[in-house]
């Protein structure tokens, strides 16, 4: 039985979790830096071969109701873009609240609450602590995700 990747998928930037070879246990790997679908698609592959993957899991954003939000399409888009580029089954899951999550888990492990602004990135920490929301998110998710199969 191989790996689980989780991806947070972003536009730009996107966070990535891969499970233990038990699928117990989800560990953050580097956020992955793309201008475009085509370089996320080839950063994916590459992890891919490297960890191991045969099964993949992408956050889906939903709205607070548990309906679709206008990001679910173009999530689901890149699904079906993956699938269809690695061969590998690709669920969606719903990803609800695991940014908030992940800024808490940052701001606790840093012991201050200068994280939730909301407000874009202008300096290299603040890139620095969006890289580490991304990554925390997806190892969230990949725990949610392990957590609704056992």
């Amino acid at each position: 039985m191989g790996r689980i990747l989780c991806i947070d998928y972003g536009e730009r930037h996107t966070g990535v979790a891969v499970s233990d070879p038990t699928r117990t246990i989800a560990q953050a790997l580097p956020t992955i830096h793309h201008a475009t679908e085509s370089e996320l698609l080839e950063a994916l592959k590459r992890l891919i071969v490297t960890q191991e993957v045969d099964e993949i899991v992408i956050g889906l954003p939903v709205a607070q109701s548990g309906k679709p939000s206008r990001r679910s399409e173009q999530v689901r888009s890149f699904a079906g873009q993956l699938r269809k580029a690695t061969g590998l089954p690709v669920t969606t899951f719903d990803e609800r609240f695991s940014t908030a999550r992940a800024i808490e888990v940052l701001e606790e492990s840093r012991g201050r609450r200068e994280l939730a602004t909301g407000r874009r990135a202008a300096t290299g920490r603040d890139k620095k602590r969006r890289e580490a929301v991304d990554r925390i998110a997806a190892t969230i998710i990949l725990e949610d995700f392990l957590a609704s199969r056992s």
